[in-house]
């Protein structure tokens, strides 16, 4: 019998380490129905893992990079809304800081189908995320 949706995102919520699963469902749900699930995952790949890079970093990866920079919740919010680069065929902070991890190359703008507040609210539950899984 096939799971709802709902099902497997409560699921996933209780296995994440999370203060809420409450929370981590309506994130959850609210990443799947932007497509934020397209080229992110909660964790990265596990060792021994295709060597197929993922689009995007995992949630937890940019946790542990950005959990303890100040202003990170304001500038990976703006990220979501701007992008990282209007021009993609530019060298970008997101080629440097991902180079090698992912095969994506730019964050694409996302003004246009998140609203900034959900995406504040995304940002503030992936920096919340438990770093040492």
């Amino acid at each position: 019998m096939k799971r709802s949706l709902s099902a497997c995102l409560v699921a996933l919520a209780c296995t994440l380490g999370v203060a809420s699963a409450d929370d981590a469902v309506a994130v959850l749900t609210l990443a799947h129905d932007r497509g934020c699930l397209a080229c992110h995952a909660i964790d990265g790949r596990p060792s021994g893992a295709p060597a197929v890079l993922p689009v995007g970093p995992a949630w937890r990866d940019l946790a542990r990079r950005y959990k303890s920079v100040k202003g990170a919740q304001q500038t990976l919010t703006a990220k979501i809304m701007t992008g990282s680069s209007p021009e993609p065929d530019r060298s970008t902070a997101y080629e440097r800081h991902w180079g090698g991890q992912v095969r994506g190359e730019f964050m694409p703008s996302h003004r246009t189908t998140i609203p900034e507040v959900e995406a504040a609210r995304l940002v503030a539950w992936i920096l919340a995320l438990d770093i040492d899984r």
